[in-house]
């Protein structure tokens, strides 16, 4: 491994890191409609420790983050309190927001990283089949239909899915993560509960993201047939099953690796739309919350979670990738 590479790419994750969260602070804490400079206009700042109750967690937020009236300073301020895993106070209901992110995360990480793994193994399976018979009616029709439903929305699919199977035919529950009357913990019947809850908002990221998986495995697999060296083995007599395997399907698969991790990042966003849609306690439920309720502190707090996940990903990506394929090697220009 280039460990000049290595330092050269962490450093760049870290300025990356650095510069988003500070542009979010920045549009947020600074916007005109902020609760912060909606008070500050009636409220002289010299008074804010003053003043109790309505506003207590109002004013620990402005003294933690605005405790200069210079931008530059506080966004130092703010970066030093996040870099030591304070992200103030929800407005709303005065608990850590890092306390509130925490309670919330593992339930989007399981529906986005189980949707993700499903619809990436079915994708490649399908598409590699569709590839096979590439040309064929069956093919021309797939292809169509799957490049028509890449445009639909994600929302379109969890709304219907809600509508369909939870309030037409109530097959499946329309909130929550798991039933108030199971016991939370390591037992049968939470486990099951969860697993019914989430079974909804895990179909619709599912369905969204198989689509691209499919479209995108054909392609690399139709491009991979018509390499010299699939031609040579079939030549050469070696078993279908073995080229399907080692030769194309390996092959194919490669280039969808990157996607694979970096997907796992940008399906944070898109699980804001499918936890508000069927009220699951996610980090996406808690943004729309945030924003709807002006908890500003919790929202820059969503970002955080969301732009780290995206970066890492990207980090994750290019550091692993060389393991799977020798060929590429880590740090080389």
């Amino acid at each position: 491994m280039n460990y000049k590479w290595l330092i050269r790419r962490l450093a760049s994750v870290i300025i990356a890191m650095f510069v988003t969260i500070v542009i979010s602070w920045a549009l947020l804490e600074y916007s005109p409609y902020s609760p912060a400079n909606y008070i500050m206009q009636f409220i002289n700042p010299q008074d804010f420790a003053q003043k109790p109750g309505l506003y207590s967690s109002l004013i620990q937020y402005l003294n933690t983050l605005r405790p200069h009236g210079n931008p530059l300073i506080n966004a130092v301020n703010y970066i030093n309190n996040v870099i030591h895993g304070n992200l103030g106070l929800s407005i709303v209901s005065d608990v850590p927001v890092a306390q509130i992110i925490a309670a919330a995360l593992p339930w989007t990480l399981f529906i986005v990283t189980t949707s993700i793994l499903i619809s990436f193994f079915l994708g490649i399976r399908i598409g590699q089949k569709l590839a096979y018979i590439r040309g064929s009616k069956t093919d021309s029709i797939t292809t169509v239909s799957l490049s028509i439903l890449r445009a639909v929305p994600i929302y379109v699919y969890a709304a219907l899915l809600v509508f369909v199977l939870g309030f037409v035919y109530h097959v499946f529950p329309t909130g929550g993560a798991y039933s108030p009357n199971v016991t939370p913990g390591l037992n049968l019947a939470f486990i099951i509960s969860v697993l019914y809850h989430a079974f909804l908002p895990i179909l619709s990221l599912t369905l969204v993201n198989l689509v691209g998986w499919i479209l995108h495995m054909r392609a690399n697999t139709i491009s991979v047939l018509g390499e010299d060296f699939v031609n040579f083995a079939e030549i050469a007599g070696v078993k279908k099953s073995i080229i399907e395997k080692k030769f194309i399907g390996k092959n194919a698969i490669l280039p969808l690796y990157t996607s694979l991790i970096i997907a796992i990042g940008f399906s944070f966003g898109g699980s804001l739309f499918v936890e508000q849609t069927f009220s699951y306690p996610g980090v996406g439920d808690l943004l729309i919350t945030a924003i709807t309720s002006n908890d500003y502190p919790t929202e820059m707090g969503v970002f955080i979670i969301l732009i780290a996940a995206v970066i890492i990903g990207n980090l994750i990506a290019d550091l692993t990738y060389s393991f799977l394929d020798p060929r590429a090697k880590v740090g080389e220009e």
